[in-house]
């Protein structure tokens, strides 16, 4: 039986740990049967608070360097800035926290983790029950790219770097991940989801300052769904463990013109 399990790393959120743990149980048969991937046996939601997702983000990004730069004959000035890259991160994911959502890692076995915190959460407005299984169907579904990768497109290189709206890779997960979600939590609600429109001012703000990124996302989503609705997720799953596979920025854009060129 596939179990992700949820660990409790702050001093509270018992209640919160619980009902998360209920929704997983619940929307993993839903994630399986739209995405055609099955979820990794030992994955993990772990709720931290901010010191623990900067440890935890920082850890990560030395090994995902680590593995994207090894053998690579870099100069002095690159080895400079890949050194800095860690602690960088760590100020600027406890400086930020507040605007993350999930954060996706895979420890040094290579098992996928989705990191969550609860006050960040409850800042964004996404702890009533229909948010939060939205919420938990993506982190799934990143899980399950994972596992169909064994990680190695997904989450996605460290090395080199490239600009959140020009990452493919870093896009084509999150549209998958969006539109798994769309599909997927009717399905475990019984009807349809009526999204609350409201949002507070800190999502608002985050908004605009995403929107290069939104705009990329919300392409990288409609090709999900243009290709999956054209071959199936069997054609479409090809994308995690094919070399090439990977759409262009310019067939973020034509999804069509990725259909073409997927294998039959």
């Amino acid at each position: 039986m596939i179990t992700v399990y949820v660990l409790n790393e702050t001093p509270r959120n018992e209640e919160l740990a619980e009902q998360i743990q209920r929704i997983l149980t619940e929307a993993m048969p839903a994630v399986e049967k739209v995405t055609g991937l099955p979820l990794p046996d030992n994955g993990t939601v772990d709720l931290v608070d901010p010191e623990g997702l900067s440890r935890a983000w920082c850890a990560f990004l030395r090994r995902q360097l680590a593995r994207d730069t090894a053998g690579l004959d870099l100069t002095n000035r690159q080895q400079r800035w890949i050194s800095a890259m860690p602690e960088g991160a760590r100020m600027a994911t406890r400086r930020f926290w507040k605007s993350e959502i999930s954060t996706l890692i895979a420890n040094s076995a290579g098992r996928p983790s989705t990191l969550l915190i609860p006050e960040a959460l409850d800042l964004q407005g996404l702890t009533a029950p229909d948010q939060l299984c939205e919420l938990l169907v993506y982190a799934l579904a990143q899980q399950a790219q994972v596992a169909a990768c064994d990680g190695n497109l997904v989450p996605p290189p460290a090395w080199p770097q490239v600009r959140a709206s020009r990452n493919v890779v870093s896009l084509l997960s999150t549209g998958h991940a969006q539109w798994t979600s769309d599909q997927a939590t009717p399905l475990i609600f019984g009807k349809s989801v009526t999204r609350d429109q409201r949002r507070s001012p800190l999502k608002a703000a985050l908004s605009v300052l995403a929107l290069g990124s939104s705009r990329q996302e919300a392409r990288a989503k409609a090709l999900v769904g243009q290709a999956m609705s054209a071959v199936g997720p069997d054609t479409f799953n090809r994308v995690w463990s094919v070399a090439g596979l990977v759409p262009t920025l310019d067939e973020l854009r034509d999804p069509a013109r990725w259909i073409k060129r997927l294998p039959a």
